[in-house]
Order: structure tokens, then sequence, then C-alpha cells
């Protein structure tokens, strides 16, 4: 399983609708007073 972030409220150079996939910037948000502009979003990777 995945995570992702989706940004719901704009924030420094992250738009509303935003995909944030990198775990070092889920990481960095998470841990920053950005966390209630974004939601997180887990998915499932599936073999083809």
């Amino acid at each position: 399983m995945n995570t992702t972030l989706v940004v719901v409220r704009a924030f420094a150079s992250h738009a509303k609708g935003d995909v944030i996939s990198d775990p070092t910037s889920i990481a960095a948000i998470l841990a920053s007073e950005q966390t209630p502009n974004v939601v997180r979003v887990a998915t499932v990777a599936t073999g083809s």
C-alpha cells in the first residue's frame, strides 16, 4: 500500500488538487503546520 497526500488548501508551491507522492516531502509536510492542508490517500498497487 502506498500513501500519497492530496492538497485540499493551497500552500507554499502546492495548489489545491496537487498529489504529493515523494516520501521525503510527505514526511516534511506531515511534520509541519501544513498538515491541515492535505489529506492522506492510501492506494493499493495492482500487478498487471
